[in-house]
């Protein structure tokens, strides 16, 4: 696959030169900044963007200033000789990677092309990276839902936010009934099993991107719910209940595995400001009505308002 390389230059001699260098790379050649900017915003895979210093339209510096906010392309300022000193200590201002004289022969444009595409390689390499640590930080390793340390903090954002605008906010704490019997009779893979189960079902029901699956402890898990009021943070457990329970899991040996889970729910409400305004209060009541579902048999849903 080519690496896209975007060209604003109003020269013919610079078309020309990009039809020389097709055989290596993806080159494309707009007149003017305007057309340079929608270019980049139309697609997210741009290596390197290679734009002169004066263009129709706009400053180079500037156009390339507005490219940084929209793409991640390595700049490059091509400068005519007689303006080199200033195009770079321009190019210092705006952390543009290389300025290239417009004199330059073919190769020596070609070689400044490369080391922009090593240098966005190396970029999105580390952007890959962090985000192969964040995952590992921030998600569970068996069941694949965020972390206790993750939500905690979001949570709190969240509820402040609930609190300073009004809005409703609800969190479900769920225990899985029997996960320790369930260890002791079917082996400790049947148990992750019943683990990831409860996680994907909970994550096939809420709200993506909005909602939020949290591994809460070694057999809990806590959902949080923007913008939903408690009786509706009800209805979704039950679905979850329902949905948790038709799972097909089964041990090594063949044998169903039985799930269930008791489910306990509070939540800040516009109408009564004054409760459960910060963290500790709300997740006390959702662990108290959790305790009361466990204490009624499991396989209970208990909203607390």
């Amino acid at each position: 696959m080519h690496e896209k390389i975007l060209v604003v230059h109003d020269s013919l001699n610079i078309t020309a030169l990009a039809g020389r260098m097709l055989a290596e790379w993806q080159i494309t050649v707009t007149a003017t900044g305007r057309d340079g900017l929608k270019a980049l915003a139309e697609a997210s895979d741009w290596s390197a963007v290679l734009a002169a210093t004066r263009l129709p339209d706009m400053e180079g510096v500037t156009f390339l200033a507005e490219a940084a906010r929209i793409s991640d392309a390595v700049p490059l300022l091509l400068a005519p000789d007689a303006t080199l000193a200033a195009a770079v200590h321009a190019a210092n201002s705006g952390s543009i990677f290389r300025v290239v004289p417009q004199s330059s022969p073919v190769e020596h444009i070609k070689a400044v092309i490369r080391d922009a595409v090593c240098q966005h390689q190396l970029i999105r390499g580390e952007h890959e990276l962090r985000a192969r640590v964040e995952a590992l930080t921030t998600r569970d390793a068996l069941t694949g839902c965020r972390t206790r340390a993750w939500l905690h903090d979001h949570l709190n954002r969240e509820l402040r936010r609930c609190v300073r605008y009004s809005h409703y906010l609800s969190v479900i704490l769920c225990d899985l009934d029997g996960l320790k019997d369930i260890n002791e009779l079917f082996g400790m893979e049947a148990g992750d099993q019943v683990l990831a189960g409860f996680s994907r079902t909970a994550e096939r029901i809420v709200r993506r991107d909005i909602d939020v699956v949290s591994r809460w402890g070694e057999d809990e898990f806590l959902l949080m719910l923007p913008e939903t009021t408690i009786r509706g943070a009800g209805r979704l457990a039950q679905r979850i209940q329902k949905k948790f329970a038709e799972l097909d899991l089964r041990s090594e040996d063949d044998r169903p595995i039985p799930v269930a889970a008791s489910y306990g729910i509070a939540g800040f409400a516009p109408e009564t400001p004054d409760r459960n305004t910060s963290l500790a209060p709300l997740l006390l009541i959702a662990g108290r009505c959790l305790a009361q579902a466990k204490s009624a048999g499991g396989n209970q849903v208990l909203c607390c308002p």
